[in-house]
């Protein structure tokens, strides 16, 4: 079950990334590093996976903001099968992460901060740091 704080730090996780993500892996990377790490309140659940943690009710999520308009999925062909998946806020989700920073801001203004700054920090980490820092923050590894 999607929640709504889930999706209101989703948003000011995209908010704090210039509004764009280059990745479904660094997404999960980094909200599995923020959750665990950074201690962020999200409400995902992590298991292991080809890379280390994935959450199915984080892919869920994302899903649901492309859905409902909020995200735009551009899908980039690496090689004839390798795709990677970008995301960025759509102009509606811009405006409701504005309103999502003002009630964050009102209601919790140390996590808005907190997430922000550790969001900004973690797109200086390639994707093999990103990786390898969620299964050490997470204990769980990837699959086999």
């Amino acid at each position: 079950m999607i929640k709504a704080i889930d999706i209101s730090l989703l948003i000011a996780f995209f908010g704090s990334h210039d509004s764009k993500v280059r990745g479904r892996t660094r997404i999960q990377k980094d909200v599995c590093i923020l959750k665990y790490r950074d201690r962020i309140p999200f409400n995902f659940e992590f298991e292991s996976h080809y890379y280390g943690p994935y959450s199915s009710e984080l892919a869920d999520t994302i899903n649901t903001l492309v859905a409902a308009g909020l995200l735009k999925q551009n899908v980039m062909r690496l090689s004839s099968d390798i795709r990677r998946y970008d995301y960025a806020l759509t102009e509606e989700g811009k405006e409701m992460f504005q309103r999502i920073k003002v009630a964050l801001r009102q209601e919790e203004p140390v996590l808005l901060k907190q997430l922000v700054r550790k969001a900004g920090k973690l797109k200086q980490l390639s994707i093999p740091q990103a990786i390898a820092l969620s299964k050490k923050c997470s204990g769980i590894q990837s699959s086999n």
